[in-house]
């Protein structure tokens, strides 16, 4: 964890909060397949260091498949949908809405690939989780060290979960941080953003891996999108 990190670390009532939001998502948003200070550099820090010393780690789902392409591709010609006030997104063509809005507070939008793409199921979602960052994780925090709390503390998976270091890219001009993970078959990568004190999060997982379909998909989302708050 790097130095910011430390020194604001979140009390315990902040983590117990989080993962209160995160375990419920789990079991109600993704029972059926889970997917968690950077800029443009899109470069991976020692500081966030794999946590596993498991052979699955060799196939973990590679951060640089996003990152290369600053975890963002040419979005589809659908309307724009408004997610929750916070922004706005264009969904992926063939992506079907299979998210469960009432028991998931957090929850924005859930889509899942069309089955012709493989892995399935292989979902997408979208959370706006109730944290205000600034009071909860301390002025010095950001999407990197953020994330890599949620690497340590298995945040959002089983403690059996293996993840990748956390590497760094921009959404919709704010830095964003992520990393790959694998949780039993469901192997994934959890994006993690900082806009305007919230916290938001973009996780994608499909049963045994995620096709380079689903994932330019996932990447014209993610480039689509624009705030609204």
């Amino acid at each position: 964890m790097s130095e910011p990190a430390l020194r604001n670390r979140p009390s315990w009532r902040t983590w117990h909060r989080l993962g209160t939001v995160v375990a419920i998502g789990l079991v109600t948003v993704l029972a059926c397949g889970r997917v968690p200070a950077g800029g443009d550099n899109s470069s991976t820090s020692a500081a966030s260091a794999p946590r596993t010393t498991s052979p699955a780690a060799t196939s973990l789902p590679d951060p640089t498949r996003l990152t290369t392409q600053n975890c963002a591709g040419a979005p589809s010609t659908s309307p724009s949908r408004a997610l929750g006030g916070y922004y706005t997104m264009r969904p992926a063509s063939g992506w079907t809405d299979t998210g469960d809005y009432v028991h998931t507070e957090s929850l924005l939008l859930e889509l899942t690939a069309p089955a012709s793409y493989g892995d399935a199921p292989t979902r997408i979602k979208f959370l706006a989780l109730p944290i205000d960052v600034r009071a909860d994780f301390g002025p010095q925090a950001t999407a990197h060290s953020i994330a890599a709390d949620h690497v340590a503390k298995h945040l959002g998976s089983s403690a059996q979960s293996v993840a990748t270091s956390v590497a760094d890219c921009s959404v919709a001009a704010e830095s964003a941080a992520l990393f790959g993970y694998a949780d039993g078959n469901d192997l994934g990568y959890r994006l993690v953003i900082v806009h305007n004190d919230r916290l938001l999060e973009i996780w994608m997982a499909g049963s045994g891996g995620i096709s380079d379909q689903a994932l330019q998909d996932s990447l014209g989302m993610m480039g689509s999108i624009a705030w609204t708050f």
